[in-house]
């Protein structure tokens, strides 16, 4: 009985890390899906007591840009002494700081091995695979060539959303699996995703698309892990504008969209930008549904689409006044600066992690210039892929220092 219990005792410390890593793993899976939020928030919660243990056994871990964070943070807050509505607002903190750094956290801190890159990315590719699915039996089911924007694979924006948050992803697994044909894989999940990104139909993907595929082969390029010539390069990028522009035109011919200059959101822009430049210093309270709830006045009855400014700056700025759009710029400065610091790395996982970090970083912030999917579902992908590039980084380098660290742990 003894040896037994000896042999549970080993099997049990065995699966140890693997139930940790479990509840991210599902949380990873479902987070794209509409519907989820109570298995969602679930999932994230087993997930961070999970690592609640391993900060009481290890210690708290390094978190980059905190004092951004904090900062971000208190400007919230703040924002409750004027807000409109501090329930709705006290709530949309909750939401969207709260649970975005648990998320954070979260993957710093139980992302620090290869073998734990590799299991949360094996979730997030199922995930994608499954929504994938989804879009394609909607589309092809429906007899439309519209996409259905209240089907089980969520909005047209929605999706193009996730996929440029999930496309950093997909690069840095071409490093990162263990399969001998990942880049083979990876190359096919991007184009599979780029297919449905043409049924999707939205014209700003391909734009900010475009802008991360540059930067990819420039950084790639940079940090030595292509070899290609000056005019070769710039034969590539000009063919990716070109594409760009073809499927931008398609896009606008299959959705019959208005041009640019007549765009309801932007020309919305300037009334909205004088707005908040009368009360600078403090907004009507955290949230994206401000706008609807201090300025009425401002929405449009022809389009009651844009109940909000379709820009993340300028919902921060009638948020929390001038010092909140401050603090989160700060906070995807930082962001930035420590991915291409660690673009820099000798280690080329390391280097390719801060090379999918510049994109992600870019690839959210550009996207959410003409829109605000700075929330929910997709911020939370943007805080787990984040904190899971970061986390393996931190621990790797960690691991480098050490003097007695196996191989075999990265």
């Amino acid at each position: 009985m003894a040896g037994g219990n000896g042999f549970a005792g080993a099997r049990g410390a065995a699966m140890r890390p693997w139930m940790r890593l479990a509840p991210f793993a599902v949380f990873l899976f479902i987070l794209p899906f509409p519907g989820t939020v109570a298995l969602r928030l679930l999932a994230l919660a087993v997930g961070v007591a999970a690592c609640a243990w391993v900060w009481h056994k290890d210690g708290f871990p390094h978190v980059p840009a905190s004092y951004a964070l904090l900062l971000w943070t208190g400007c919230a807050l703040l924002s409750l002494a004027a807000a409109i509505d501090p329930a709705y607002s006290l709530g949309e903190i909750k939401n969207e700081i709260g649970y975005a750094m648990a998320a954070y956290l979260g993957f710093i801190t139980l992302t620090r091995t290869r073998a734990n890159a590799n299991f949360f990315l094996a979730a997030l590719i199922l995930g994608s695979l499954a929504l994938a699915a989804i879009a394609f039996w909607e589309h092809f089911a429906s007899n439309s060539a519209y996409w259905n924007e209240r089907g089980l694979a969520g909005g047209s924006g929605s999706y193009s959303t996730y996929l440029l948050a999930l496309l950093p992803a997909l690069l840095w697994a071409g490093c990162v699996l263990p399969h001998k044909q990942r880049w083979s894989l990876v190359t096919g999940l991007i184009a599979l995703q780029l297919v449905v990104a043409a049924l999707a139909g939205q014209r700003a993907f391909w734009l900010v698309f475009a802008l991360q595929a540059l930067l990819a082969l420039y950084l790639l390029r940079a940090r030595g892990f292509i070899t290609i010539s000056a005019p070769r390069l710039r034969a590539i990028g000009v063919a990716a504008v070109i594409l760009s522009a073809i499927a931008i035109a398609g896009a606008a011919v299959k959705r019959d969209t208005i041009a640019w200059s007549q765009d309801p959101r932007i020309t919305t822009w300037p009334a909205v930008s004088a707005r908040i430049l009368e009360h600078p210093l403090a907004g009507k309270g955290f949230g994206r549904e401000i706008m609807k709830k201090a300025y009425p006045d401002l929405l449009s009855q022809e389009y009651p689409a844009v109940w909000h400014a379709h820009n993340l700056f300028l919902n921060y700025g009638m948020s929390l006044g001038v010092p909140g759009v401050i603090a989160i710029a700060l906070v995807f400065f930082m962001l930035l600066r420590k991915f291409w610091e660690l673009s820099r790395a000798e280690d080329r996982i390391i280097a390719m992690a801060g090379i999918c970090g510049v994109l992600l970083v870019t690839g959210v912030v550009v996207r959410n210039l003409t829109n605000d999917f700075f929330q929910r579902d997709l911020a939370l992908l943007f805080w787990s892929i984040a904190g899971m590039l970061l986390g393996y980084a931190q621990h790797a380098q960690q691991a480098s220092r050490a003097p007695n660290t196996a191989p075999s742990s990265r």
